[in-house]
């Protein structure tokens, strides 16, 4: 509704996890490319934790641009509230195999032919399970490990990539030969003020924003970053809110007592 108004061609703050939108701020980067190294390494195993609304899922879909489809075959898990042999079916599922049996070893037999099939066309399947500290029991976590041992005297035969809010560690934890897989291990954190304006620039940027100076005052990234804390999530719905009302009231700028006032409506406070 307001593009046309900021010059821009799409929505800039859109919360699903469109890769073309992550900003890359110091932490982002250097999760995606150990994760990255993880995989191209044939490091076996790897995690990214942090609080919800850092970026983990947008790192996740990145990291997908960077790996090369000839030779990684992707397996994504978004919903890994699953039982041990659920998650086999699902791995299996997504390979392309049919495997009707619910026999546990049966399906490991399947698997680790495909995976060897894979081998010796020069691909490797990559697991990548998101929101993984939905997993329940620690008897799903310990068939993730075992996965590992599907490997080559040379290399592994699948990368498992983690990625969960920041209660996924206790519970790897109660899993310690799964733990001691972990060759990587990364942590999201929140933006400080500086990343937050450049975050705002950057997705507006790619939705085409042309404009010589950034849209945002100073003030007004002040006021952004003291509210989310950093988060980008919530950094998108505040300044999705600033376009709009900017739009509406014809502003070039938005500023400090906007966001003040944004903010106050957002959390349902009365105005100061």
């Amino acid at each position: 509704m307001y593009e046309a108004y900021w010059g821009l061609t799409e929505p800039p703050f859109s919360l699903t996890p469109d890769p073309r939108f992550l900003y890359m701020s110091r932490g982002h980067e250097d999760a995606l490319m150990m994760l990255h190294y993880a995989i191209s390494r044939n490091k076996g195993a790897a995690m990214l934790a942090g609080d919800i609304g850092l970026g983990k899922t947008t790192v996740s879909r990145k990291l997908l641009d960077l790996l090369d489809p000839v030779h990684n075959r992707v397996v994504l898990i978004v919903n890994p509230i699953l039982t041990p042999v659920q998650i086999l079916q699902e791995v299996l599922n997504q390979l392309d195999l049919d495997i009707q049996s619910r026999n546990r070893q049966v399906l490991v037999q399947e698997l680790h032919k495909q995976l060897i099939s894979f081998y010796e066309r020069g691909q490797r399947v990559v697991l990548i399970i998101d929101e993984a500290h939905l997993i329940r029991s620690t008897s799903t976590l310990e068939e993730l490990r075992l996965l590992l041992n599907c490997q080559m005297n040379d290399q592994f035969l699948l990368s498992l990539v983690l990625l969960g809010q920041n209660e996924l560690r206790p519970k790897i934890a109660k899993v310690p030969a799964l733990e001691q897989r972990l060759a990587v291990r990364q942590n999201l954190k929140p933006l400080d003020v500086t990343e937050t304006g450049e975050m705002i620039l950057h997705r507006m940027r790619v939705a085409g924003y042309t404009g010589e100076h950034h849209p945002f005052s100073p003030d007004a990234i002040f006021e952004i970053h003291k509210y989310t804390r950093g988060y980008p999530r919530l950094i998108s719905q505040i300044a999705d809110n600033a376009l709009m009302i900017g739009f509406v009231q014809k502003l070039q700028l938005i500023d400090g007592f906007m966001i003040h006032n944004i903010v106050n409506e957002f959390s349902g406070q009365e105005a100061a």
